[in-house]
């Protein structure tokens, strides 16, 4: 499936398992940045992370902005 997500700094998602994290940056090489925001499985989760645009938009739904 291919996903038109279209992200922008500042945007919030959050993936099935309650996972929710900010968009920080959107890098040329079509890498998300993001920052974890809210998790439902506790600390084990890192604070911040990447991973391809592809990958993110298949993991990920917006949720909204952070304000």
């Amino acid at each position: 499936m291919i996903s038109n997500l279209q992200l922008e700094v500042g945007d919030v998602c959050g993936d099935p398992t309650g996972l929710r994290v900010k968009v920080v940056d959107v890098d040329v090489y079509d890498y998300v940045h993001f920052s974890v925001v809210e998790s439902s499985h506790g600390d084990d989760e890192p604070e911040a992370g990447q991973m391809s645009q592809a990958a993110f938009a298949h993991r990920f739904t917006k949720v909204g902005r952070y304000a």
